[in-house]
Protein backbone atom coordinates (compact mmCIF):
# COMPACT_ATOMS: atom_id res chain seq x y z
CA UNK A 1 0.00 0.00 0.00
CA UNK A 2 1.11 3.30 -0.57
CA UNK A 3 0.62 5.73 2.54
CA UNK A 4 1.55 9.38 2.60
CA UNK A 5 1.44 10.59 6.49
CA UNK A 6 2.36 13.88 7.82
CA UNK A 7 4.41 15.03 10.43
CA UNK A 8 6.15 17.85 12.26
CA UNK A 9 9.02 17.91 13.85
CA UNK A 10 8.44 20.01 16.90
CA UNK A 11 7.73 17.00 19.49
CA UNK A 12 6.72 12.99 20.41
CA UNK A 13 4.91 13.40 16.66
CA UNK A 14 8.29 13.20 14.93
CA UNK A 15 9.31 10.17 17.42
CA UNK A 16 5.84 9.05 16.46
CA UNK A 17 6.40 9.16 12.70
CA UNK A 18 9.78 7.15 12.36
CA UNK A 19 8.54 4.43 14.80
CA UNK A 20 5.28 3.92 12.05
CA UNK A 21 6.88 4.37 8.66
CA UNK A 22 10.16 2.18 9.70
CA UNK A 23 7.61 -0.59 10.33
CA UNK A 24 5.45 -0.06 7.68
CA UNK A 25 8.21 -0.58 5.32
CA UNK A 26 9.41 -3.79 7.05
CA UNK A 27 6.30 -4.42 6.40
CA UNK A 28 6.34 -3.50 2.73
CA UNK A 29 4.51 -0.80 2.47
CA UNK A 30 5.60 2.22 0.44
CA UNK A 31 5.27 5.22 2.81
CA UNK A 32 5.91 9.33 1.82
CA UNK A 33 6.77 11.44 4.86
CA UNK A 34 5.65 14.73 4.04
CA UNK A 35 6.95 17.10 6.87
CA UNK A 36 5.26 20.52 8.14
CA UNK A 37 8.12 22.59 8.50
CA UNK A 38 12.36 22.23 8.29
CA UNK A 39 13.64 19.44 8.86
CA UNK A 40 17.35 19.28 9.83
CA UNK A 41 19.93 16.62 8.54
CA UNK A 42 19.43 14.87 11.57
CA UNK A 43 16.22 14.73 11.21
CA UNK A 44 16.40 13.31 8.14
CA UNK A 45 18.70 10.47 9.07
CA UNK A 46 16.49 8.52 11.37
CA UNK A 47 14.06 8.05 8.68
CA UNK A 48 14.35 4.64 6.94
CA UNK A 49 16.07 4.95 3.46
CA UNK A 50 13.29 3.64 1.47
CA UNK A 51 11.01 5.79 3.19
CA UNK A 52 10.34 9.18 0.56
CA UNK A 53 10.74 12.43 2.33
CA UNK A 54 9.24 15.90 1.05
CA UNK A 55 8.80 19.00 3.39
CA UNK A 56 7.06 22.42 3.01
CA UNK A 57 8.21 25.28 5.44
CA UNK A 58 4.53 26.15 6.74
CA UNK A 59 3.30 27.45 10.40
CA UNK A 60 1.71 24.62 12.19
CA UNK A 61 -1.90 24.83 12.47
CA UNK A 62 -1.60 25.88 16.13
CA UNK A 63 0.92 29.04 15.27
CA UNK A 64 -0.49 33.16 15.61
CA UNK A 65 -0.97 33.76 11.79
CA UNK A 66 -0.99 30.34 10.21
CA UNK A 67 -4.12 30.77 8.26
CA UNK A 68 -2.46 31.40 5.03
CA UNK A 69 -0.31 28.64 5.68
CA UNK A 70 -3.15 26.00 7.04
CA UNK A 71 -4.27 26.86 2.92
CA UNK A 72 -0.89 26.43 1.37
CA UNK A 73 -0.16 23.93 3.26
CA UNK A 74 -3.02 21.87 2.59
CA UNK A 75 -3.04 22.49 -1.23
CA UNK A 76 0.30 21.35 -1.06
CA UNK A 77 -0.09 17.91 1.02
CA UNK A 78 -3.15 17.77 -1.89
CA UNK A 79 -1.38 17.87 -4.72
CA UNK A 80 1.65 15.47 -3.28
CA UNK A 81 -0.81 12.84 -2.55
CA UNK A 82 -2.12 12.88 -5.91
CA UNK A 83 0.91 13.03 -7.81
CA UNK A 84 2.45 10.02 -5.59
CA UNK A 85 -0.53 8.27 -6.11
CA UNK A 86 -1.37 7.68 -2.16
CA UNK A 87 -3.79 5.25 -1.74
CA UNK A 88 -4.51 6.65 1.88
CA UNK A 89 -3.59 9.24 3.58
CA UNK A 90 -2.11 9.37 7.74
CA UNK A 91 -2.67 13.08 9.12
CA UNK A 92 -0.87 13.76 12.38
CA UNK A 93 -2.83 17.16 12.74
CA UNK A 94 -6.03 18.07 11.90
CA UNK A 95 -6.66 21.11 9.97
CA UNK A 96 -5.23 19.77 6.45
CA UNK A 97 -8.00 16.79 5.70
CA UNK A 98 -10.62 19.74 5.47
CA UNK A 99 -10.70 19.30 1.81
CA UNK A 100 -11.89 16.07 -0.53
CA UNK A 101 -8.13 14.26 -0.76
CA UNK A 102 -10.15 11.84 -3.07
CA UNK A 103 -8.35 8.87 -1.36
CA UNK A 104 -9.34 7.47 2.29
CA UNK A 105 -8.25 9.81 5.51
CA UNK A 106 -7.07 9.25 8.29
CA UNK A 107 -6.70 11.51 11.40
CA UNK A 108 -4.36 11.19 14.67
CA UNK A 109 -5.50 13.28 17.31
CA UNK A 110 -1.63 13.30 19.23
CA UNK A 111 -3.02 16.40 21.63
CA UNK A 112 -4.92 19.59 20.46
CA UNK A 113 -4.58 23.16 21.95
CA UNK A 114 -8.15 22.88 23.53
CA UNK A 115 -7.40 20.07 26.21
CA UNK A 116 -3.74 21.25 26.43
CA UNK A 117 -5.60 24.31 28.09
CA UNK A 118 -8.45 23.09 30.03
CA UNK A 119 -6.37 20.51 31.81
CA UNK A 120 -3.23 22.72 32.16
CA UNK A 121 -5.31 25.75 33.46
CA UNK A 122 -8.52 24.63 34.78
CA UNK A 123 -10.10 27.09 32.27
CA UNK A 124 -11.42 26.27 28.70
CA UNK A 125 -9.41 27.92 25.62
CA UNK A 126 -10.35 31.85 25.25
CA UNK A 127 -11.94 33.03 22.41
CA UNK A 128 -8.85 33.66 20.47
CA UNK A 129 -8.89 29.95 20.01
CA UNK A 130 -12.37 29.83 18.29
CA UNK A 131 -10.65 29.83 14.76
CA UNK A 132 -8.33 27.15 15.49
CA UNK A 133 -11.38 25.14 17.43
CA UNK A 134 -13.59 25.72 13.49
CA UNK A 135 -10.55 24.10 12.27
CA UNK A 136 -10.41 21.23 14.02
CA UNK A 137 -14.13 20.60 13.90
CA UNK A 138 -13.58 20.68 10.12
CA UNK A 139 -10.90 18.30 10.52
CA UNK A 140 -12.31 16.07 12.26
CA UNK A 141 -15.66 15.85 10.69
CA UNK A 142 -13.90 15.21 7.19
CA UNK A 143 -11.80 12.42 8.13
CA UNK A 144 -12.93 9.08 7.55
CA UNK A 145 -11.53 7.51 10.97
CA UNK A 146 -9.95 9.28 13.93
CA UNK A 147 -7.39 7.88 15.80
CA UNK A 148 -6.06 8.73 19.40
CA UNK A 149 -3.40 7.47 21.29
CA UNK A 150 -5.37 6.80 24.19
CA UNK A 151 -9.30 6.80 25.37
CA UNK A 152 -8.24 10.15 27.71
CA UNK A 153 -7.28 11.90 24.82
CA UNK A 154 -10.85 10.33 23.22
CA UNK A 155 -12.63 11.62 25.79
CA UNK A 156 -11.40 14.81 25.55
CA UNK A 157 -12.16 15.40 21.68
CA UNK A 158 -15.68 15.06 22.76
CA UNK A 159 -15.33 16.84 25.46
CA UNK A 160 -13.70 20.04 23.27
CA UNK A 161 -15.14 19.23 19.61
CA UNK A 162 -18.02 16.82 19.98
CA UNK A 163 -16.71 14.07 18.26
CA UNK A 164 -14.59 11.19 20.28
CA UNK A 165 -12.00 8.78 18.09
CA UNK A 166 -13.29 5.78 16.26
CA UNK A 167 -10.17 3.81 17.36
CA UNK A 168 -7.79 3.78 20.11
CA UNK A 169 -4.30 2.75 18.97
CA UNK A 170 -1.62 3.08 21.74
CA UNK A 171 1.67 4.35 20.42
CA UNK A 172 4.48 1.91 20.52
CA UNK A 173 8.00 1.59 20.12
CA UNK A 174 10.94 -0.65 19.25
CA UNK A 175 12.47 -3.08 20.78
CA UNK A 176 16.20 -2.13 21.15
CA UNK A 177 16.89 -2.14 24.38
CA UNK A 178 15.54 -5.40 25.80
CA UNK A 179 19.15 -6.33 26.75
CA UNK A 180 19.63 -7.59 30.09
CA UNK A 181 20.18 -4.38 32.66
CA UNK A 182 21.04 -3.78 36.20
CA UNK A 183 17.74 -3.82 38.54
CA UNK A 184 16.55 -0.43 39.08
CA UNK A 185 17.76 0.42 42.34
CA UNK A 186 21.13 -0.51 41.33
CA UNK A 187 21.18 2.71 39.44
CA UNK A 188 22.50 5.97 40.23
CA UNK A 189 19.54 8.45 39.65
CA UNK A 190 15.91 9.71 39.10
CA UNK A 191 15.19 11.36 35.68
CA UNK A 192 12.53 13.05 33.81
CA UNK A 193 12.26 14.18 30.00
CA UNK A 194 10.29 16.69 28.00
CA UNK A 195 9.87 20.24 27.13
CA UNK A 196 10.50 22.02 30.47
CA UNK A 197 8.98 25.07 29.11
CA UNK A 198 5.79 23.68 28.50
CA UNK A 199 3.24 24.20 31.37
CA UNK A 200 2.13 21.12 30.57
CA UNK A 201 5.09 19.00 31.79
CA UNK A 202 4.77 20.49 34.73
CA UNK A 203 8.13 20.37 35.53
CA UNK A 204 8.08 22.72 38.55
CA UNK A 205 6.89 20.54 40.73
CA UNK A 206 9.43 18.50 39.89
CA UNK A 207 11.92 20.97 40.86
CA UNK A 208 9.91 21.63 44.44
CA UNK A 209 10.07 17.92 44.82
CA UNK A 210 13.66 18.55 44.70
CA UNK A 211 14.26 20.95 46.86
CA UNK A 212 11.94 19.46 49.57
CA UNK A 213 14.15 16.27 49.51
CA UNK A 214 17.30 17.99 49.80
CA UNK A 215 20.91 16.67 49.35
CA UNK A 216 19.52 13.28 50.86
CA UNK A 217 17.76 12.27 47.86
CA UNK A 218 19.40 11.00 44.78
CA UNK A 219 20.61 13.47 41.35
CA UNK A 220 17.10 14.14 39.74
CA UNK A 221 18.59 14.65 36.17
CA UNK A 222 15.98 16.24 33.10
CA UNK A 223 16.49 15.72 29.33
CA UNK A 224 14.69 18.01 27.33
CA UNK A 225 14.88 21.92 26.23
CA UNK A 226 14.86 24.48 28.66
CA UNK A 227 13.47 27.57 26.70
CA UNK A 228 10.21 27.46 24.43
CA UNK A 229 9.98 28.77 20.95
CA UNK A 230 8.25 32.33 22.24
CA UNK A 231 11.45 32.28 24.60
CA UNK A 232 9.55 30.85 27.93
CA UNK A 233 12.45 29.09 29.85
CA UNK A 234 12.56 26.93 32.65
CA UNK A 235 14.42 28.03 35.82
CA UNK A 236 15.79 23.89 36.35
CA UNK A 237 16.68 24.98 40.05
CA UNK A 238 17.59 21.92 42.10
CA UNK A 239 17.01 19.77 38.92
CA UNK A 240 20.31 18.91 36.64
CA UNK A 241 19.60 19.86 33.27
CA UNK A 242 20.87 18.11 30.54
CA UNK A 243 19.40 20.29 27.41
CA UNK A 244 18.01 18.32 24.40
CA UNK A 245 19.45 14.52 23.95
CA UNK A 246 20.03 12.05 21.03
CA UNK A 247 18.28 8.89 20.77
CA UNK A 248 21.48 7.52 21.99
CA UNK A 249 21.93 9.58 25.00
CA UNK A 250 18.47 9.10 26.24
CA UNK A 251 19.02 4.99 25.98
CA UNK A 252 21.97 6.24 28.03
CA UNK A 253 20.40 7.97 30.20
CA UNK A 254 17.11 5.47 31.14
CA UNK A 255 19.55 2.24 31.60
CA UNK A 256 20.95 4.49 34.26
CA UNK A 257 17.89 5.43 35.62
CA UNK A 258 16.33 4.16 38.74
CA UNK A 259 13.46 6.39 39.13
CA UNK A 260 11.76 8.21 36.03
CA UNK A 261 9.10 10.37 37.12
CA UNK A 262 5.97 12.04 34.83
CA UNK A 263 4.72 15.31 36.22
CA UNK A 264 2.86 16.14 33.31
CA UNK A 265 -0.55 17.86 33.33
CA UNK A 266 -1.69 16.86 30.30
CA UNK A 267 -0.26 14.06 28.57
CA UNK A 268 -2.42 11.98 25.55
CA UNK A 269 0.71 9.48 25.91
CA UNK A 270 3.45 10.04 26.92
CA UNK A 271 6.81 8.38 25.16
CA UNK A 272 9.32 9.03 27.40
CA UNK A 273 7.72 7.14 30.30
CA UNK A 274 7.28 4.18 27.87
CA UNK A 275 10.83 4.37 26.61
CA UNK A 276 11.81 4.69 30.56
CA UNK A 277 9.73 1.39 30.87
CA UNK A 278 11.23 -0.12 28.49
CA UNK A 279 14.53 -0.17 30.02
CA UNK A 280 12.99 -1.05 33.58
CA UNK A 281 12.81 2.09 35.17
CA UNK A 282 10.38 2.43 38.04
CA UNK A 283 7.46 4.67 37.26
CA UNK A 284 6.04 7.62 39.70
CA UNK A 285 3.66 9.37 37.76
CA UNK A 286 0.90 12.43 37.88
CA UNK A 287 -2.12 10.71 38.53
CA UNK A 288 -3.82 11.29 35.02
CA UNK A 289 -6.04 9.57 32.87
CA UNK A 290 -3.91 8.32 29.95
CA UNK A 291 -1.23 7.19 33.00
CA UNK A 292 -3.62 5.29 34.61
CA UNK A 293 -4.84 4.37 31.64
CA UNK A 294 -1.30 2.56 30.60
CA UNK A 295 0.07 2.29 33.85
CA UNK A 296 -2.02 1.29 36.37
CA UNK A 297 -1.15 -1.37 38.86
CA UNK A 298 2.86 -1.17 37.63
CA UNK A 299 3.40 2.73 38.64
CA UNK A 300 3.49 4.85 41.74
CA UNK A 301 1.23 7.85 41.38
CA UNK A 302 0.59 11.34 42.92
CA UNK A 303 -1.73 14.08 42.49
CA UNK A 304 -0.97 16.13 39.63
CA UNK A 305 0.67 19.55 40.62
CA UNK A 306 1.12 18.18 44.44
CA UNK A 307 4.97 18.41 45.14
CA UNK A 308 5.11 17.26 48.84
CA UNK A 309 3.12 14.21 47.70
CA UNK A 310 5.65 13.52 44.90
CA UNK A 311 8.76 14.15 47.45
CA UNK A 312 7.21 11.46 49.58
CA UNK A 313 6.81 8.79 46.78
CA UNK A 314 10.55 9.13 45.89
CA UNK A 315 11.26 8.91 49.50
CA UNK A 316 9.45 6.24 50.37
CA UNK A 317 10.35 4.65 47.02
CA UNK A 318 13.99 5.00 47.24
CA UNK A 319 13.97 3.68 51.30
CA UNK A 320 12.66 0.33 49.71
CA UNK A 321 14.57 -0.98 47.05
CA UNK A 322 12.89 -4.48 46.66
CA UNK A 323 9.89 -2.48 45.91
CA UNK A 324 11.53 -0.13 43.32
CA UNK A 325 13.06 -3.18 41.67
CA UNK A 326 10.12 -5.43 41.18
CA UNK A 327 8.06 -1.65 39.79
CA UNK A 328 10.85 -1.69 37.37
CA UNK A 329 10.43 -5.20 35.91
CA UNK A 330 6.55 -4.44 35.91
CA UNK A 331 6.98 -1.91 34.04
CA UNK A 332 9.02 -3.15 31.57
CA UNK A 333 7.29 -6.56 31.05
CA UNK A 334 3.90 -4.09 30.55
CA UNK A 335 5.98 -1.59 28.12
CA UNK A 336 7.39 -5.10 26.01
CA UNK A 337 4.28 -6.93 26.20
CA UNK A 338 1.15 -3.89 25.10
CA UNK A 339 3.20 -0.81 23.48
CA UNK A 340 5.57 -2.22 21.00
CA UNK A 341 6.14 -0.75 17.60
CA UNK A 342 4.75 -3.83 15.84
CA UNK A 343 1.58 -3.97 17.86
CA UNK A 344 1.13 -0.48 17.15
CA UNK A 345 2.05 -0.49 13.17
CA UNK A 346 -0.43 -4.12 13.27
CA UNK A 347 -3.10 -1.56 14.24
CA UNK A 348 -2.85 0.80 11.54
CA UNK A 349 -2.17 -1.57 8.59
CA UNK A 350 -5.51 -3.20 9.67
CA UNK A 351 -7.44 0.01 9.97
CA UNK A 352 -5.48 1.29 6.51
CA UNK A 353 -6.52 -1.71 4.73
CA UNK A 354 -9.73 -2.03 5.97
CA UNK A 355 -10.47 1.92 4.34
CA UNK A 356 -8.76 1.27 1.23
CA UNK A 357 -11.06 -1.74 0.27
CA UNK A 358 -14.43 -0.10 1.78
CA UNK A 359 -13.48 2.84 -0.66
CA UNK A 360 -13.27 0.50 -3.80
CA UNK A 361 -15.85 -1.47 -2.75
CA UNK A 362 -18.09 1.22 -3.32
CA UNK A 363 -16.48 2.45 -6.12
CA UNK A 364 -17.23 -0.98 -7.56
CA UNK A 365 -20.85 -0.44 -6.62
CA UNK A 366 -21.52 2.77 -7.90
CA UNK A 367 -19.86 1.75 -11.69
CA UNK A 368 -22.31 -1.03 -11.23
CA UNK A 369 -25.31 1.35 -10.84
Amino acid sequence: MRILITTDVLGGVWDHTVTLVRELADAGDECLVAVIGAPSAAHLRQLPHNVEVEYGDFLLEWMPDAERDIASATAWLRGLAGRWGAELVHFNQFAYSAVDHDVPVVVVAHSDVCSWHAEVTGQEAPAEWDSYRARVRAGLRAADRIVAPSRYQSDLLARHFGQPAHHVIHNGIGSGSRRDLPPASARPWICSAGRAWDPAKGMATLERAARMLGDAGPPIRVAGPLQGPDNTRFDPGRLVALGPRSRADMDRLFASTAIYVGTSLYEPFGLAPLEAADHGCALVLSDLGSFRELWDDVAAFFPPGDADALAGCLRDLVRDPARMDEMGRSARRRAGGRYTATAMATAYRRLYADLVETRHATRVEGQAV
